[in-house]
């Protein structure tokens, strides 16, 4: 659970995760909009507010730190899914 007052993650059994900055705001940017394929670029854009010359494969680096705090497996994403050509997508838990 996304906890939007205090900016941390608070997993399934209690303990309390913090976030950096980006990490949170790239969460709520997941939360905000399951289910729905997101272009890197638009990622990008919309948590950093990047320069154009800004490194592209950023939003990569910031995803992987991600899934390493959300995810059972980090090397076999559920919940933050890679779409081939476009970006990522966040596919919330049904538990």
């Amino acid at each position: 659970m996304l906890d939007l007052q205090r900016h941390v993650l608070v997993l399934a059994d209690g303990r309390v995760s913090s976030l950096t900055a980006s990490e949170f705001d790239l969460l709520r940017l997941f939360v905000e909009n399951p289910n729905r394929p997101l272009s890197r670029d638009w990622l990008l854009e919309s948590v950093a507010h990047r320069d154009p010359e800004a490194f592209d494969r950023a939003i990569d680096n910031r995803v992987m730190r991600l899934r390493r705090k959300v995810e059972r497996d980090p090397a076999k994403p559920e919940v933050i899914r890679s779409v081939r050509g476009v970006g990522y997508m966040f596919v919330p838990s049904t538990d």
